[in-house]
């Protein structure tokens, strides 16, 4: 088959450029024409993953596989969202929550390579899941590298959490996250939101929102244990202003999803929900600060007010043959 290989050295801080070589090789290997693209940014990758799968020479591309971390899937899950073509990841990244929640191999490109072949052999599989898409509330469209997510957007001390950690250059892995919601400790004080699902509107203060597809944020955080991406819906879990010694117990409960217990933790399904910030008088008056830029799958989204909506079948992805839903 004819594959389009993805990938963004700058990424990771350089780290994937031998898992690159190593999928290349192995893909090659087994039969495929491997197109091989590197972009020097974001952005750059993303131009030259459309430019694949558009018109030209190259539309009969029959696979996309992208290496990186969450970012990168996040990427490829921008490029082929409602087309045909299946997605297959290479998961080098921090925290790999993505490849968790399916039960991919994580920093193992060879192993990677080996499944994806499989994949598209007919000795694995291409499964249909649902995709995070993003807009204004009114129905205005958002630039297109903010489109579609496949994972977690979070809008709360999340976010602050992932944003400050992208920062990081150590400790390696998931110790990241750890460092980074140890500093924003420091500064805690709940957001003021609006939030709007299918069954009704409430407003006030929290400390975290998130929007969950798929289980796992943080490298290994069992955020939503129940989220289903091929149900239509999606998780909406929120957290109410609690103290720091509280809330680092509950981040200590996230390993195990033992966190939905707590009475300070609500979480709702829902196919849509729209997130606004309070206005600046009524947070103000509440002593509340405006919601921190929303992430999702790890990278920066656009600034709030988002509607966000479960779109079934978005994404086809090349899994093992009997599917999983991760540890």
């Amino acid at each position: 088959m004819r594959i389009a290989l993805l990938s963004n050295p700058s990424s990771g801080r350089g780290r994937h450029a031998a898992a690159d070589d190593v999928t290349r090789r192995l893909l090659g290997e087994a039969g495929h024409e491997v197109l091989h693209v590197r972009g020097s940014s974001y952005e750059q990758a993303r131009r030259a993953g459309r430019a694949l799968l558009g018109d030209g020479p190259n539309q009969d591309v029959e696979a996309l596989v992208v290496v990186g971390g969450d970012g990168m899937v996040h990427l490829g899950v921008d490029i082929v969202a409602m087309t045909d073509v299946p997605l297959g990841i290479v998961a080098t990244g921090t925290g790999n929550d993505i490849a968790r929640h399916f039960g991919l191999p994580s920093r193992d490109a060879a192993a990677s390579a080996h499944l994806i072949d499989q994949a598209l052999s007919g000795e694995g599989a291409i499964t249909a899941i649902d995709a995070i898409y993003a807009s204004r509330p009114d129905g205005a469209l958002l630039a297109p590298q903010h489109r579609w997510s496949l994972a977690v957007v979070s809008a709360g001390l999340d976010a602050a959490v992932n944003a400050r950690a992208n920062a990081l250059t150590w400790p390696a892995h998931e110790g990241r996250y750890v460092r980074a919601l140890i500093a924003e400790l420091v500064a805690m004080a709940p957001y003021g939101y609006r939030v709007t699902t299918d069954t009704g509107t409430w407003d006030g203060s929290a400390l975290l929102l998130a929007v969950a597809n798929t289980r796992y944020v943080g490298g290994g955080m069992d955020l939503a244990p129940e989220a289903d991406p091929t149900d239509g819906l999606l998780e909406i879990l929120r957290l109410d202003p609690v103290g720091r010694a509280r809330l680092v117990a509950l981040f200590g409960r996230l390993s195990s999803g033992t966190h939905l217990t707590d009475p300070a933790v609500h979480i709702e399904r829902s196919r849509s929900v729209t997130i606004e910030a309070l206005d600046e008088r009524t947070g103000r008056d509440r002593g509340l600060r405006p919601p921190p830029r929303p992430f999702a799958d790890g990278e920066p989204l656009a600034e709030l007010p988002l509607r966000l909506e479960a779109v079934p079948d978005a994404v086809r992805l090349l899994l093992p043959a009997q599917g999983g839903s991760g540890p």
